[in-house]
C-alpha cells in the first residue's frame, strides 16, 4: 500500500490537470482518526437511469474549447443544447429488517432527456409518491446537476445532500434562478423547498445505517470543486463505493475506506463513472487504477459514464471482474455516438441494474 501511494503521488505531481488525472492524492481526508463503524445493509440494487452525459463527445469538447477551455467556469459557456443528456442512478438498499430505502444519485442535464429517462425508469412516479428518501448530488457539473428541474418538478421538498463547496450559482439554481438565456445552460422553475445538507470535506454524513456520503475537496474542470462519493456496507460481502464521476480517483476512494471505515479494507464492488479515460485515450499511468483494484480484491466492477470503454477493455483483459451491461440502452430513444461503436456493451448502461 505504501509503495502504491508513493507511485500515485508521483502521478499526481506530473499530471497536467485533474481532467486527465484519475489519481489525485487526498491526504487531508485520509487522516488518522479511529475507523468508524457505519453499520450495514442486507443488499444493494443500483439501476442506471442514464449514464449518457452527452451524446457526442466531439461536440461538447468543441463547445468548451471555443469558450476558452476547461479552466473557465461552466456557467456562461454556450453549450449545444441538443447534445445534453445526463447522469443519474436509482439506489435501493434493503435494510437488515427487510424494509427498503431509495435514494437518487444526480439529476442529469437536459430536461427533455431526463424527463424521458425518469419516465422510462419509473423515477418520476417514485418521486411523486415520496418513495425516494433523498437526492444525493455528487457534484455540480452540468451533466450531473443542471437537470435539477426534472427532479424538483415531481418532488420540490426532497432532502438534498451535496458538497459544501457547491458553486454559488448552483445554490441559486436550486432556489429557482434561470440561466437559460445562454444556450445549453439550466433553468429551474421549481425552487427547492426541502431540507439541505451540505456535506463537509472528509466528514462522514450518515443517511442511515450502512449508508454514508463523503465529500472530497478536489478541484474539477469548469469551475467545479468537490465531489461526494457513497459508501455502502453490504452484510457478509463488504463495501460498495458509488461514484458520479469519480474525480477524487478510485484508488483514493479505496484508501479512504481503508483508513476511515471499520473493515474498509474489504472492498466488494464499485459502481459509476471512474473518470480514467473519459476521452478514450489510453495512457500507461492508467494501469495503476487496475492494479489498485486487484490489490483491493474487488469482486464486482460496474462502471460507465466517464470511465472510458478503452479502460474497461484493459481491465477485463487484466482479469478484473467487470460486470458488463446488456443491450437495454438500445431501448432508449437516443444513443450516444460512443455507444454505437462498441458492439457488445462493456458498461452498465441505460436501463441496466446491478445487485450487490
Amino acid at each position: 500500500m505504501t509503495d502504491r501511494r508513493a507511485f500515485l503521488k508521483t502521478l499526481a505531481g506530473t499530471a497536467p490537470a485533474i481532467l486527465l488525472n484519475p489519481f489525485p492524492v487526498l491526504s487531508a481526508e485520509i487522516n488518522h482518526a479511529e475507523p468508524v463503524d457505519i453499520g450495514e445493509v442486507r443488499s444493494l440494487d443500483i439501476r442506471c437511469v442514464s449514464e449518457t452525459g452527452w451524446f457526442d463527445t466531439g461536440i461538447i469538447a468543441g463547445d468548451v474549447r471555443k469558450a476558452g477551455g476547461p479552466g473557465i467556469n461552466q456557467y456562461g459557456i454556450p453549450f449545444t443544447a441538443e447534445n445534453s443528456g445526463g447522469y443519474s442512478a436509482l439506489i435501493t438498499v434493503e435494510n437488515l429488517n427487510g424494509n427498503k430505502s431509495r435514494y437518487l444519485l444526480d439529476s442529469g442535464w437536459g430536461n427533455d432527456w431526463m424527463d424521458y429517462a425518469f419516465r422510462k425508469s419509473g423515477v418520476d412516479a417514485y418521486l411523486e409518491q415520496n418513495r425516494i428518501k433523498g437526492l444525493i448530488l455528487s457534484h455540480d457539473h452540468n451533466d450531473h446537476f443542471w437537470g435539477i428541474e426534472s427532479t424538483l418538478k415531481h418532488c420540490p421538498d426532497i432532502p438534498l445532500y451535496y458538497p459544501a463547496t457547491f458553486h454559488k450559482k448552483s445554490i441559486n439554481l436550486l432556489d429557482g434562478t434561470d440561466y437559460s438565456s445562454v444556450p445549453g445552460n439550466p433553468r429551474n422553475r421549481f425552487p427547492h423547498k426541502g431540507p439541505r445538507t451540505p456535506v463537509k470535506p472528509g466528514e462522514l454524513c450518515m443517511l442511515q445505517p450502512g449508508f454514508a456520503v463523503v465529500d472530497f475537496d478536489v478541484d474539477i474542470p469548469l469551475g467545479v470543486r468537490g465531489e461526494c462519493a457513497i459508501y455502502v456496507k453490504v452484510k457478509d460481502k463488504g463495501y460498495v463505493v458509488i461514484t458520479g464521476c469519480g474525480h477524487p480517483g478510485i484508488c483514493s476512494l479505496f484508501d479512504f475506506a481503508a483508513a476511515r471505515l471499520k473493515g474498509g479494507q474489504n472492498i466488494y464492488g464499485c459502481y459509476g463513472g471512474l473518470h480514467i479515460a473519459p476521452f478514450e485515450r489510453w495512457e500507461p499511468r492508467m494501469q495503476a487504477s487496475i492494479e489498485c483494484m486487484k490489490d483491493a480484491g474487488i469482486k464486482k466492477v460496474a462502471c460507465n459514464h466517464c470511465t472510458g470503454r478503452i479502460w474497461v477493455e484493459k481491465a477485463m483483459n487484466a482479469g478484473l471482474p467487470v460486470v458488463q451491461g446488456t443491450d437495454a440502452f438500445r431501448s432508449y430513444y437516443r444513443i450516444s455516438t460512443a455507444a454505437l461503436k462498441g458492439g457488445a456493451n462493456p458498461y452498465i448502461g441505460n436501463g441496466d441494474s446491478i445487485v450487490f
